[in-house]
């Protein structure tokens, strides 16, 4: 079963579990640089954004990393994905990050 939802598909312990997500893609993918470090090393990446198969066809980008100096073959991967393909992705837990738009921000105030 392939669900949008967060699906763990690897046992064992948190460092290795997979999701699993599923969807349209909403552009045709692209092969760019991204920097891998705070020291400068640049890698070529494969991204994608899709619309989840859920009922609010949430958006999800996901980064594919390749090799440094794999620039030909992330140009390659990226020619294979184009908008309006079904895909299914797994996404490592630990290199999930959320991220949103907000609508407001407010100040916490500390407990004494």
């Amino acid at each position: 079963m392939h669900t949008s939802a967060q699906t763990p598909i690897a046992a064992g312990c948190h460092t290795d579990m997979l999701l699993e997500y599923s969807g349209t893609l909403l552009q045709q993918a692209e092969a760019r640089t991204d920097m891998l470090d705070g020291e400068g090393h640049a890698v070529p990446v494969l991204c994608l954004d899709l619309a989840l198969d859920n009922a609010l066809h949430t958006p999800l980008r996901v980064k594919q990393y390749f090799p440094a100096g794999a620039h030909a073959q992330a140009h390659a991967a990226a020619h294979r994905y184009k908008a309006g393909q079904r895909i299914t992705v797994q996404v490592p837990l630990l290199s999930l990050r959320m991220g949103g738009i907000a609508a407001h921000i407010h100040l916490t105030k500390e407990a004494a």
